[in-house]
């Protein structure tokens, strides 16, 4: 896994788990009192799991990047170079 996924798995984990823990409390308190529905909980648990499924598939893809080739002229010289995709 490069570094790159690695950052980027553990960043949406870490989102995932603090609105987890950030959402419960305040719609509890405000379900107490007034009694007005789940208030925004429901959103944030969804929002929660949809960060989850998304660093999910970040960290389980392959490892696939960019190679610099060199395009050699009809003599054999290096003219350039060009990238290509490679996994």
């Amino acid at each position: 896994m490069s570094n790159s996924k690695k950052i980027v798995s553990t960043t949406l984990a870490a989102a995932a788990l603090a609105a987890t823990v950030g959402s419960a409390t305040p719609a509890l308190a405000w379900s107490k009192w007034h009694h007005h529905g789940y208030g925004w909980a429901p959103y944030a648990v969804g929002g929660a799991l949809a960060l989850g499924a998304m660093a999910a598939a970040a960290a389980s893809g392959p490892d696939c990047g960019y190679v610099r080739e060199p395009i050699y002229s009809r003599y054999g010289y290096v003219v350039g170079y060009r990238t290509v995709p490679a996994c």
